[in-house]
Order: structure tokens, then sequence, then C-alpha cells
């Protein structure tokens, strides 16, 4: 925790942000590293966007913003196609990343 502020936290405000500024996402998941309670290791985010083109993983790395963002980020777009290869294990992501909580749309 940097600042009072949990990596949860801040991928929430990460994916509501991400989702006003291009509502077509259709789900954002957060993406967990094995090493996730480090303070170097980003919040990382898996964006589903129908609009997007098929690319594979490409990690997009963002620095921190404090003290709003104390901690890097990295986004991941793909289609829902793709999601479903990474879903199915076809698709893999960076060694010792996997899917963690889906953050939109919201279960609660």
């Amino acid at each position: 925790m940097v600042n009072g502020l949990d990596k949860k936290e801040i991928a929430r405000s990460l994916a509501e942000a991400h989702r006003r500024f291009e509502p077509s996402i259709s789900r954002i998941v957060r993406v967990i590293a094995n090493d996730e309670p480090e303070a170097h290791e980003p919040v990382k985010l898996l964006e589903v966007n129908p609009e997007t083109s098929p690319s594979g993983i490409v990690p997009i790395a963002f620095g921190p913003d404090p003290p709003r963002v104390p901690y890097s980020s990295v986004v991941i777009e793909v289609t829902e196609a793709e999601y479903e290869s990474i879903r199915a294990g076809e698709l893999p992501l960076p060694v010792g990343w996997y899917l963690g909580d889906t953050i939109y749309p919201s279960a609660a």
C-alpha cells in the first residue's frame, strides 16, 4: 500500500477512468502477478474492446501519477476473441501473470 491506497482501489479507479474515456470497452479484468504485493509491481488491467484490432498480448506501460495513482500501471487491450483465447489458455499472458477479478462489468 502506498499513500494509503492499495492496488485494488487504484485498479478500480483506473478502470472507471478508462471506461469514461473509451465507452466501447465491454470488460475490464485485473491481471495479477506472482509478486503482486510488491510496491514495484504495476497495477495491470486487461481491457476487452470490440472496436480494437486483434494484436495479441501487447502490454502498454504507464508511469505513476502521484498522489492519485502512486503505482505504475499496464494496460493490455484485446478483442473479445482474444479474451476467450486467454481464458482457454491458448493465448498466454506474460510469464507469472494471470487473470484476476473482473472489475467491469461489476459483479456488485
